[in-house]
């Protein structure tokens, strides 16, 4: 990896502590962040021209990153069941977890801030194409198995399947103390009732 790219990714990294550890990203400081990354204030201005564009870069990478996991772990699960499963768990726990890129995406549904919008501001639709072909191979694989029928159209398909996705994710916020299993088997009932 080259040196600017070494740094860079400290940065990012920075930033993904600082959030960890419960700093808010409105609140994230430029020498916070320098001081996390162990890199001068100074040094940070020859790869960054401001804070937002650190947040918004370090989002983008994380986005990539968690896209690309998110991507291969479905692809492994065997089936549309476990496939779907997969999907809504890895939701649950991006919500959750405090550092997490996907847990921008996920309460853009409670903002009622497209995830393409909150790409498109960040820098990064290519995560919306890599979910939304994701999304297409698991209805794909329900299709297959014969437990869907074909979506009229991929916007059927992407609103049936992220809507349940979204909806279980933000329900965790939205009624604390509900049961997990009952919740996703709810999520999975959604995603059948509307493609069958």
């Amino acid at each position: 990896m080259a040196k600017n790219a070494e740094k860079e990714t400290a940065l990012y990294e920075a930033v993904f502590r600082l959030l960890a550890r419960g700093e808010k990203m409105y609140s994230v400081t430029v020498q916070q962040i320098a001081e996390e990354a162990g890199i001068g204030k100074g040094t940070v201005y020859e790869y960054f021209t401001s804070r937002e564009e650190i947040i918004s870069k370090a989002m983008a990478y994380r986005l990539r990153g968690e896209a690309d996991a998110l991507s291969e772990r479905v692809d492994k699960a065997e089936g549309f069941e476990q496939k779907l499963d997969t999907l809504l768990c890895f939701a649950r726990d991006s919500v959750q977890a405090q550092a997490s890129g996907m847990k921008v995406l996920f309460a853009s549904a409670r903002t009622l801030e497209s995830p393409e919008a909150v790409c498109r501001h960040i820098g990064d639709a290519q995560v919306v194409e890599q979910l939304r072909a994701m999304i297409a191979r698991i209805v794909e694989s329900g299709v297959r198995e014969g437990l869907l029928r074909q979506p009229p159209s991929e916007a059927y398909a992407l609103m049936a399947l992220a809507g349940a996705v979204f909806g279980y994710a933000n329900l965790q916020h939205i009624l604390p103390g509900q049961d997990d299993a009952a919740l996703r088997e709810d999520a999975r009932q959604m995603v059948r009732r509307a493609l069958s």
